[in-house]
């Protein structure tokens, strides 16, 4: 639960993604919700609270997650964990397609599929922000 993290380890966070969403890039400054420290492995499985395990997430994508580590891959049945803000990087994982993000990795398709980052409000929203310059891959 982000309430849990102290205020300097939840602006180091912050400073660290950029102000934005570690999972979906939706930048504070577009949201009307602050984004939250997310614990990438939630306490409730061993995951601890510090820096290597925490993303900053927006209020959208840390509800869908969840208590969540993975999900199955919808194109091959398999049980895979989500991208890891902390282990790789975003564009090794997704891309973006006009306002819809493409999964190029399991654990992209896991977590597009899980944090519902191509609902359509959420790409109708990424197409408003790209046309106003807001919105960054």
């Amino acid at each position: 639960m982000s309430a849990d993290v102290p205020a300097t380890l939840r602006k180091q966070v912050f400073a660290r993604a950029g102000g934005r969403c570690e999972y979906c890039l939706l930048p504070q400054s577009a949201s009307v919700y602050h984004h939250e420290p997310d614990h990438i492995i939630p306490i409730q499985h061993g995951g601890e609270t510090e820096s290597n395990n925490l993303a900053l997430a927006c209020m959208r994508c840390n509800r869908h997650k969840g208590p969540n580590v993975g999900s199955f891959d919808p194109e091959t049945g398999e049980l895979v964990t989500f991208f890891n803000p902390r282990a790789a990087k975003w564009r090794d994982h997704f891309r973006l397609d006009g306002a819809t993000i493409r999964a190029l990795t399991p654990q992209g398709r896991v977590s597009i599929k899980i944090l519902r980052l191509n609902d359509s409000d959420r790409v109708e929203e990424r197409e408003r922000l790209i046309a106003l310059g807001v919105y960054v891959a």
